[in-house]
C-alpha cells in the first residue's frame, strides 16, 4: 500500500515536470516568435527610412553638388554627394579647403539628431555618413553623425 502512494507522488511530480517543460517550451517559442516580429517590423521601419531619403534621387544638394545616392553600408546609411564639376588631384593631395568644408558640413548634420527618423535609427546602432566624391567617384571625404553626436 506505501508503494502505490509513493508511485502516486511520482506520477504527480512527473506530470507537473513535464507540464513544467512544455509550458516553458511553449513561453520561449512565444518569445522568439516576439522578437522575430519586432526585427520584422524594425527592419521594415528601416526601409521605409532609406525610401524617403531616396525620393526623387539624383536630386541638387547644393550648388555644385548632387545626391546620388543613399544605401546601407553594413552599419552605416550612406548618402553619397557628387561633385558636378570638381575632380580630386591626380597627384593624390588634398584640397586644404577640404577640411573646413568637412568641418561646416559636420556643423550642418545635428540638426538631423531633431528628426524622428534618424534618432530612430541612430538608437538602432546606424550611424549617418555623408560621403562627398568627385566628378569620377574618387571619395574626397565622409562626414559620419553616431547617437554620441546628438546627445551634446
Amino acid at each position: 500500500m506505501a508503494s502505490q502512494g509513493s508511485s502516486n507522488w511520482v506520477i504527480a511530480i512527473v506530470l507537473a515536470a513535464g507540464i513544467a517543460i512544455i509550458g516553458g517550451g511553449w513561453w520561449l517559442a512565444e518569445n522568439r516568435a516576439a522578437k522575430a516580429r519586432e526585427t520584422v517590423a524594425i527592419a521594415a521601419r528601416m526601409q521605409a527610412i532609406v525610401d524617403q531619403f531616396q525620393q526623387g534621387l539624383p536630386r541638387p544638394y547644393a550648388p555644385g553638388l548632387e545626391l546620388q545616392q543613399v544605401a546601407f553600408e553594413g552599419s552605416d546609411l550612406v548618402m553619397t554627394i557628387r561633385s558636378l564639376h570638381r575632380r580630386r588631384p591626380a597627384d593624390g593631395t588634398t584640397d586644404p579647403n577640404l577640411s573646413q568644408v568637412a568641418q561646416a558640413e559636420k556643423a550642418l548634420m545635428l540638426p538631423l539628431c531633431e528628426q524622428p527618423d534618424v534618432l530612430f535609427l541612430l538608437a538602432r546602432g546606424v550611424s549617418i555618413k555623408r560621403r562627398f566624391v568627385d566628378v569620377d567617384g574618387k571619395l574626397f571625404f565622409d562626414i559620419s553623425l553616431a547617437s554620441a553626436d546628438c546627445t551634446r
